[in-house]
């Protein structure tokens, strides 16, 4: 490679992480001017949902969430705490029945002998165990297990 199409390519690369760095620092400033438009509530609210989920990162997302968290009664940072009990990729039933296997299993029950666990309808156990002592919400592709308070 001779010099001249090295530097050139070198510059390149620098020219494209500057411009990274550029959009990253107004993406940046533009989440602390709407973070900084919050109420105190509003952002103890999203520091919770931050700490707590993975799926939702932008600011249109957090505005979307907690209205969807309002509508199923959850105003504040200390009920999303109390309530809040896990998040899965996707929704429907193949959902329920893994967050229900999950809960069981977190619970400390085992499944013994181990070959009756894959006989377990775990559909059926969110249907007849957990249904009316957990919200299933679903978000964006994303399912959000609050416990009924």
């Amino acid at each position: 490679m001779s010099i001249s199409k090295f530097y050139s390519f070198q510059t390149t690369s620098l020219e494209v992480q500057s411009h990274d760095a550029e959009v990253t620092m107004q993406a940046q400033a533009d989440y602390e001017t709407w973070y900084d438009s919050k109420s105190e509530d509003t952002q103890l609210l999203i520091d919770e949902i931050s700490d707590r989920t993975s799926y939702i990162i932008e600011e249109d997302e957090y505005d979307a969430f907690i209205e969807e968290l309002a509508n199923h009664g959850i105003n504040d940072a200390l009920q999303f705490e109390d309530a809040f009990n896990g998040e899965l990729d996707g929704y429907g039933e193949r959902v329920t029945s893994e967050f229900a296997e999950e809960l069981v299993e977190s619970c400390g029950y085992k499944i013994e002998p181990a070959f009756i666990a894959g006989c377990i309808d775990w559909q059926l156990v969110w249907h007849s165990a957990f249904r009316f002592d957990y919200q299933a919400v679903e978000f964006k592709g994303n399912t959000y297990f609050f416990l009924n308070i």
